[in-house]
């Protein structure tokens, strides 16, 4: 199965925040907390979406964001009918090499406690750095862009 990432456009709002609550339906009702449909536009609008395609097919939605001196994996949904598959994995690799290259050291993110996720993470690199309200704050660190050359003011001595 060949993956890629492509830019959601804002025709796949509805699908991606339709996946989004689908997939966060069971976590948030453990919490009391109602879906916000208005945030998940707010979200749209200040994230970058992409959407994860196995050859054609949709199955999933990466979404990042800058954070102080890092780069967060906000939000990562995979088609239930595609998860198991290594899907999950493919993208948050493909966050990291992204983060990377954009020369940050570290990409972060928050995973409720009990989501089988986490172990995804922890294979992935990710380490536990606090817990809180059930969530559970992962990042992992990343070697330097050693191929980014900054390029030098012109007339700069």
């Amino acid at each position: 199965m060949r993956l890629s990432l492509q830019p959601a456009d804002d025709q796949a709002l509805a699908f991606c925040e339709s996946l989004n609550r689908r997939n966060m339906a069971g976590y948030l009702a453990a919490r009391g907390i109602s879906w916000d449909s208005s945030r998940f536009l707010a979200s749209w609008v200040e994230f970058e979406n992409l959407m994860i395609l196995a050859e054609s097919q949709v199955v999933g939605l990466l979404r990042l964001v800058p954070e102080q001196d890092a780069l967060g994996l906000r939000d990562l949904q995979i088609v239930p009918e595609h998860q198991g598959q290594g899907i999950g994995s493919w993208a948050v690799q493909q966050a990291q090499s992204i983060a990377a290259s954009r020369g940050y050291r570290r990409l972060q993110l928050r995973v409720y406690e009990e989501n089988p996720a986490k172990a995804m993470y922890a294979r992935l690199g990710f380490k536990a750095e606090s817990v809180v309200d059930g969530s559970v704050h992962m990042a992992c660190e990343l070697p330097p862009n050693n191929s980014f050359k900054p390029t030098p003011l012109r007339g700069a001595a």
